[in-house]
């Protein structure tokens, strides 16, 4: 028998596992209620990761993630404009005893929305208590997001990594580049009306990055989304 594979057998005598391929646990995921992007992000948000959801339709996945995340977990809203309609979520099944919503510019500092939204999502990271924390910045002017540096997306998406929490950005854009775990690009792309009633619209959603599959290409995929009068 070669040497090489004499000690191979030696270790093996000794410790079976030693050359048995490292299998990563399953990241644990959030369902965002909407079969089509459940189905197209393999499971639904990642938990222990930072993940970005833009594009128009944003709002619409938003308000099903609270509703499915609510369920189970305590969540937390960072609103940076106070554009988040109550009413609207509480129609969409989110269940307000586990919710924190946090309506920023509404306080006293004379921090701007987005400095304000930034230390409130790193205090509640660090408190540990949430399954989820969305933080919506789709009406925080672009100049000012490309004027973040990647070192506090960095920063994030390391400290996320250590919490049993999905950490969800809502933009226009995508801005945390290879800091972000999954990135999903919606669209709309029909909407459906009856008589002079909005019964639906159709979302077009691509993943344009993930950690847990390689693509050739984005994947993507539509689907119908119906309004809660529907």
């Amino acid at each position: 028998m070669p040497a090489l594979a004499l000690l191979r057998a030696q270790i093996e005598s000794r410790i079976p596992s030693a050359f048995a391929p490292m299998r990563r646990p399953e990241t644990p995921r959030i369902l965002t209620g909407i079969a089509g992007v459940d189905s197209l992000t393999e499971g639904g948000i990642p938990m222990q990761a930072l993940s970005e959801i833009c594009g128009s339709g944003k709002t619409t996945v938003l308000l099903s993630l609270l509703a499915q995340a609510s369920r189970q977990h305590y969540c937390a809203l960072v609103d940076a404009r106070d554009s988040f309609d109550p009413e609207t979520a509480k129609a969409a099944g989110a269940d307000f005893s586990r919710l924190l919503w946090v309506r920023c510019g509404k306080s006293r500092q004379k921090l701007p929305p987005l400095e304000q939204a930034f230390k409130v999502a790193d205090m509640l990271l660090q408190s540990s208590g949430f399954g989820l924390i969305a933080v919506d910045l789709g009406d925080i002017g672009e100049k000012a997001l490309r004027k973040v540096p990647l070192s506090s997306w960095f920063r994030f998406s390391r400290v996320v990594e250590n919490q049993p929490t999905a950490l969800v950005f809502l933009e226009r854009q995508p801005h945390a580049t290879s800091c972000a775990r999954l990135v999903l690009q919606l669209s709309t792309a029909s909407a459906n009306i009856a008589g002079n009633l909005l019964t639906g619209f159709t979302l077009h959603a691509d993943v344009v990055r993930t950690r847990e599959k390689k693509h050739a290409q984005s994947a993507a995929a539509s689907f119908l989304v119906k309004t809660q009068w529907a």
